[in-house]
């Protein structure tokens, strides 16, 4: 009985260490900084309630789990739904598109359409 819960601890160690790998990736992203560093911070208490099962000790577990489902909440609160463009949206500094740009695209549009006919 042991050995079928070190081997099952030693598998949740592993899916736990892939999704750290993962948040790491897309931390590495700057599209999704936040998200995943979100992402891998909860994983990382994953794999501490996954070494709990290998150690085959109840309070580890519990507290990895309890800090698992605790960092889920953080990472859909703060990380699962964007309100708006990131950092680097369009516009000037505070947002709006800068003046002169809708007759610019429409000098470009009328151009291109004398240029084909």
């Amino acid at each position: 009985m042991n050995f079928i819960l070190v081997a099952i601890g030693i598998v949740l160690l592993i899916v736990c260490l892939a999704g750290v790998a993962l948040g790491v990736y897309m931390a590495l992203n700057g599209k999704n900084r936040e998200p995943g560093v979100l992402f891998a911070l909860c994983w990382v208490s994953a794999a501490a309630g996954a070494a709990g099962v290998v150690m085959r000790d109840v309070v580890t577990f519990l507290i990895g789990a309890l800090c698992f489902l605790l960092a889920g909440a953080v990472h859909l609160h703060f990380g699962g739904a964007h309100e708006g463009p990131g950092k680097r949206g369009r516009g000037g500094p505070d947002g709006q598109t800068p003046e002169g740009s809708e007759k610019t695209t429409t000098e470009n549009r009328m151009g291109y359409k004398r240029a084909a006919s």
